[in-house]
């Protein structure tokens, strides 16, 4: 009986050193979707635009001979597909905010929304040399030709969108 309490005790104590049983791993939640919050930009979810029909190229060759962009937030009043762009479907509110710093470099800030959507943000800048185009920097990637027009309290710009087609935006500053 003595060594069987013995013998009792040798593999109690065995088993309360040994590591426990292993646990089955319960697979990792992947992550939801990433939102990337290029700049702090709101757009007047009141105003929706939705894009105009396609008009022809050569009906939109207007010549848009670029001028001084006033920085400042600018709400979408107006676009256009020209061409063949894609453009989006249903209507967005888009407010683009304009800056300059000290050096003269301009930024773009976008923001746009459909109604009770997710907002989608991208940030870019802005040059004019050798010719107009737009260098997105977040929330998108590469670069674009643009042209554009613009007055005190407008702005007007023609992207490429798509392959073989642009869009025509038209802005008014925000007061």
């Amino acid at each position: 009986m003595r060594s069987f309490l013995l013998t009792t005790a040798v593999v109690a104590l065995l088993a309360a050193c040994a590591p426990p049983a292993s646990q089955q791993e319960r697979p990792e939640t992947p992550p939801g979707p990433t939102v990337v919050a290029c700049n702090e930009v709101a757009p007047n979810a009141s105003q929706q635009v939705t894009v105009g029909e396609p008009v022809a190229a050569v009906a939109a060759a207007s010549d848009l001979r670029g001028g001084s962009i006033t920085p400042g937030t600018y709400d979408l009043v107006r676009a256009t597909r020209v061409g063949s762009a894609t453009g989006w479907n249903g209507t967005r509110a888009i407010a683009l905010n304009v800056s300059e710093d000290q050096a003269g470099a301009v930024t773009f800030n976008w923001a746009g929304a459909a109604p009770g959507g997710e907002v989608d943000r991208w940030t870019a800048g802005f040059t004019e040399t050798p010719q107009p185009r737009i260098s997105y920097t977040c929330g998108r990637a590469g670069e674009v030709a643009a042209e554009f027009a613009a007055q005190a309290n407008a702005l007007q710009l023609r992207i490429q969108d798509g392959a073989s087609g642009q869009l025509e935006l038209e802005f008014q500053r925000r007061s």
